[in-house]
């Protein structure tokens, strides 16, 4: 009864905050900047102000207290929301090997997030110009953002309005000991497959499609994305095998089918997932003379 009676609380002050914060805006902000900028402007630094700072400022206040608790099926954003379907684990005997295989497949190594690569991105994505090295946004799974990030583009240009990518955890108990039931529920799914140096990659595979898509929980501009989740797992794993870098496919129950909605508002309905995860084992090792050519974390 007390814990419930604290998340009213704090919620009716979190309501009470952006309520605040959405009278400044209107009645301060905007008045002042309508005398002095044209209303295309005026109106675009209020779309800016609401889906870029107010609402995502308050859900992360929000969730400062109200921690997502879910079965780790799928990827989170930095606020907890669901994102990204886990579809496919890739078995390697070293984080070369996977970097190395998945190059060869024709599928490109994504550069960091820094601030230098993002603004590249932006400029890319608008003028539809080629980098198909473009960063990804940070997506979580055993409560730390994703350790390697692979794409393909989808569009002759080669620019990152369109592609096919995929973010990669690698399997290690976590420190933090509130996310060790994720990593225990995969660990159960896949350790008959680990083995003396193996690695396990756990991936959430997913295809942007334009580049004209809309968080439906802030409004704020994103990807796009193609519902069908499990062709772009398919697609991972036959380029791989066009390579023969393919040992065994496992296919690996889950859970049960389940759908939900992701991030964005999508044209085709919610992201739709057959409850399994595709466990690829990779052949053999990295040569010594692939290796200086991989980059290093």
């Amino acid at each position: 009864m007390i814990r419930g009676l604290l998340r009213t609380l704090w919620r009716l002050l979190i309501l009470l905050i952006g309520a605040t914060l959405i009278w400044f805006t209107l009645f301060k902000v905007l008045p002042y900047a309508d005398i002095r900028l044209p209303v295309f402007v005026v109106l675009l630094l209020a779309y800016a102000v609401f889906a870029y700072i107010i609402i995502p400022t308050l859900i992360r206040i929000f969730r400062i207290f109200d921690k997502p608790n879910h079965i780790p099926l799928y990827v989170i954003t930095p606020d907890g929301w669901p994102s990204d379907p886990v579809n496919i684990s890739i078995v390697t005997s070293s984080r070369e090997q996977l970097i190395n295989s998945m190059q060869r497949a024709g599928w490109y190594l994504a550069d960091p997030p820094t601030f230098k690569n993002n603004i590249r991105a932006v400029y890319a994505m608008l003028f539809n110009r080629p980098y198909p090295e473009a960063p990804f946004s940070q997506l979580y799974l055993f409560g730390r953002p994703f350790d390697i990030g692979f794409q393909k583009p989808a569009n002759e240009d080669m620019s990152p309005r369109s592609r096919h990518h995929v973010r990669f955890w690698r399997l290690e108990e976590p420190e933090d000991a509130k996310h060790f039931p994720h990593f225990d529920f995969w660990h159960k799914k896949v350790k008959h497959l680990l083995g003396i140096e193996k690695e396990i990659w756990i991936g959430a595979a997913i295809k942007d499609t334009s580049i004209y898509g809309i968080r439906w929980r802030s409004g704020s501009i994103t990807h796009q994305v193609s519902v069908d989740v499990e062709a772009e797992r398919d697609l991972i794993i036959n380029d791989l095998s066009n390579i023969r870098q393919v040992g065994t496919v496992d296919v690996v129950p889950a859970g049960k089918p389940f759908s939900f909605r992701g991030q964005t508002i999508q044209r085709g309905g919610p992201l739709i997932c057959d409850g399994t995860l595709a466990v690829v084992e990779l052949r053999g090792r990295v040569s010594s003379a692939v290796l200086k050519h991989i980059p290093k974390k």
